[in-house]
């Protein structure tokens, strides 16, 4: 169960993502380059996107390889109870910030949103039934995406694992591949070696 909702969320994370590159490079957005709303815009997007590599490492560090193995309440876990889906939505929003196009914007975010909501369910079904009442209880008193930082408690020491600790660093990396794909899909316009196929807001 736990691997078969791992690899819905990856695969539709990249079909997303290869979407939206080839938007990047096939299409041209109303927002002219080097203007102060272009800059702005992948500026913003590359903070998302900061805050999401270090969010998700830091519920990773939480987490200690323990998942869906032990209920993990407290740290990240203890502000919302899926923050590796929050801190991907950030990031993911900071993806579509950073190609400036409006309708990307608008309706990446949208989109997994939708997608995580349904994710999230068939989890909470499969925790459910893995710790019963202890997730039940957990589920009442803590938000399911939204973050709510008063909640926030967290032991004086965790134990982690430096595998799953490895794996997220380099998961965090790849997030900030986003920004260089983005300014050489514009240099490849600019340069008229990539013609766009069409022009979307």
């Amino acid at each position: 169960m736990a691997k078969s909702l791992n690899k819905s969320r990856m695969r539709d994370s990249r079909v997303a993502l290869l979407l939206v590159l080839f938007a990047a490079f096939f299409t041209k957005a109303l927002i002219p380059y080097e203007t102060a709303l272009h800059e702005g815009l992948e500026f913003f997007g590359y903070l998302l996107i900061a805050f999401c590599a270090m969010g998700r490492l830091y519920s990773t560090a939480f987490l200690g390889g323990f998942k869906n193995q032990t209920l993990i309440t407290y740290g990240a876990f203890s502000v919302v109870r899926n923050p590796l889906y929050f801190f991907s939505l950030v990031g993911m929003t900071g993806v579509a910030l950073i190609s400036t196009h409006i309708l990307i914007i608008i309706f990446m975010p949208i989109f997994f949103i939708v997608i995580y909501h349904f994710l999230i369910r068939r989890e909470e079904a499969f925790l459910l039934e893995t710790f019963g009442a202890e997730y039940e209880a957990y589920m009442k008193s803590v938000p399911r995406l939204i973050p709510n930082p008063r909640l926030y408690k967290a032991p004086e020491r965790i134990e982690a694992v430096p595998k799953y600790l490895n794996k997220a660093f380099k998961d965090a990396i790849w997030w900030f591949a986003a920004l260089p794909l983005f300014e050489f899909a514009e240099y490849l316009q600019e340069a008229g070696v990539v013609q766009p196929l069409f022009v979307i807001p």
